[in-house]
């Protein structure tokens, strides 16, 4: 079998496909940091947003640069506004920290809720996604993409309740 561009290309679908839905099904693991408890996002799931899919984008590309076609400007701008939309969207750290859980993003501003103003946690998609709710309107969602989904819950919970603990004294 020859591997030419056409199934080149197929295979990092499938590489891309597969990555997604490896993602869903892999835990990963929360780490301790100097702030606090950190929940990143999961190395497979950046694996895939970072490197598999703009090199899925880039075969469609090289074609045309090896033939000296000119690539169209108006792919090129397509391309930067996807990649900025991807980062966009990418899903912060969430940071336990001793006195709230912080949600920190590459392009969007931080987020943060003390324990003490917690007012709702919701498992959402069968405990997939766990939405925190703050008194102060402020929403912090750990998704599928983040590690650790049953142990954030546990630690905000928990969190939660010895906050409470301490102020009702």
């Amino acid at each position: 079998m020859k591997l030419d561009l056409k199934t080149f290309q197929m295979l990092m679908l499938f590489v891309l496909f597969g990555l997604l839905y490896a993602g869903r099904l892999v835990k990963g693991a929360a780490r301790e940091t100097p702030e606090g408890l950190s929940f990143g996002m999961k190395p497979l799931v950046m694996w895939g947003r970072l490197i598999v899919l703009p090199a899925y984008f880039a075969l469609f590309a090289y074609p045309m640069w090896v033939t000296r076609h000119t690539i169209p400007v108006l792919a090129l701008v397509l391309m930067i506004v996807l990649i900025a939309f991807i980062l966009f969207q990418l899903p912060g750290t969430i940071v336990l920290t001793p006195t709230a859980i912080v949600q920190r993003f590459w392009l969007r501003p931080s987020k943060a809720i003390q324990y003490n103003e917690i007012m709702a946690i919701e498992p959402l998609q069968g405990g997939r996604m766990i939405r925190v709710l703050g008194d102060n309107r402020v929403s912090i969602t750990h998704t599928w993409n983040h590690c650790a989904s049953e142990q954030f819950q546990q630690e905000i919970t928990r969190r939660r309740t010895e906050s409470k603990a301490l102020n009702s004294r």
